[in-house]
């Protein structure tokens, strides 16, 4: 049986007058692919967030259709400023340009046939020097744009979301960075970290603590959906593990009264990591409520939290 070709096109353009267009042909790598996931995914990445990033463009795409051999994928982002269009035959890079109409400084490139025909208004050596680097690194990384990969803080994260959780992960959720920051920075008071050195800051009026490496990741997996199953999964230490589940239980236990679950996560998560990094060891209530916008009842609420974990813990040894 010979393998079917799939068409994917997406056309939207938006009320700040950016546009982006999409069509992509491949052949299916097996009978048996999920296209209305498929289809969820790109609506929900194109439906996102700005485009103007055209390698987190094709890395998107290339990531959300990764079981499908590619035979043609043309991406267009424009604006009422700029304008980028791609274009991969078989996977190479046969077609780039891009247009700035607003900042004449920049140079004017198109990329056709391995041929590269450029333009520009400004005849500033260092500013040509300068706008010519960047186009060639750009049309280098261009080139050479592969699926999003899963490292093993990747791997782990995914492994620790299921396991707090009690469910699998969904990073093109609208709430996922919440969870993920949430869940990060309650464990690390019980020694939970990834491999990468990172750390929080509150953020915000809220005062949620928030790790840029992990929004980044959280960003970075996006295309991936939900993930149920991966290649080569990383198996946690047995005592990482216990530690996860009782924390995860425990914190699941309390934010299943609530109604709004996010916010007890935040409100959790913040009361703990001021009490631990912000003030002092031996701050009372009042302070730390005054401090993270709390009521003094959810303060006790996630001290006692705290004290309860600890106490599972330490009966479980």
């Amino acid at each position: 049986m010979s393998k079917k070709t799939v068409n994917f096109n997406r056309n939207i353009t938006f009320e700040n007058e950016e546009k982006f267009v999409l069509s992509f042909k491949g052949i299916e790598s097996s009978s048996n692919i999920d296209k209305v996931k498929i289809n969820k995914l790109l609506d929900n990445f194109i439906n996102s967030k700005s485009h103007i990033n055209m390698l987190r463009n094709v890395e998107f795409i290339r990531t959300i259709l990764k079981n499908f051999e590619e035979k043609l994928l043309v991406i267009e982002y424009s604006n009422k400023n700029f304008q980028e269009i791609v274009k991969y035959d078989n996977g190479i890079l046969s077609f780039f340009n891009s247009k700035n109409n607003k900042n004449k400084n920049l140079i004017t490139a198109e990329f056709s046939n391995r041929k590269l025909n450029i333009s520009f208004s400004n005849y500033d050596e260092d500013i040509i020097n300068q706008q010519f680097s960047k186009l060639m690194d750009h049309i280098h990384l261009l080139k050479n744009v592969k699926p999003v990969n899963l490292d093993m803080d990747s791997k782990a994260l995914i492994e620790i979301y299921k396991l707090f959780y009690n469910e699998n992960p969904n990073f093109s959720l609208s709430n996922i960075n919440i969870r993920v920051q949430t869940m990060m920075s309650i464990l690390a008071l019980f020694g939970i970290n990834l491999e990468e050195d990172y750390s929080f800051s509150l953020l915000g009026k809220n005062k949620m603590p928030n790790s840029l490496y992990l929004e980044q990741l959280v960003n970075k997996l996006f295309p991936l959906g939900e993930i149920v199953d991966i290649e080569e999964p990383i198996k946690l230490a047995d005592e990482l593990t216990k530690i996860i589940k009782i924390v995860g239980e425990c914190v699941r236990e309390v934010i299943n009264t609530e109604y709004n679950k996010d916010d007890a996560l935040i409100t959790i998560s913040k009361v703990i990591y001021a009490g631990r990094y912000s003030l002092s060891s031996n701050s009372n209530v009042k302070e730390i409520s005054n401090f993270t916008n709390s009521t003094q009842n959810e303060v006790k609420s996630s001290i006692k939290l705290v004290k309860c974990i600890e106490k599972k813990l330490n009966n479980d040894k």
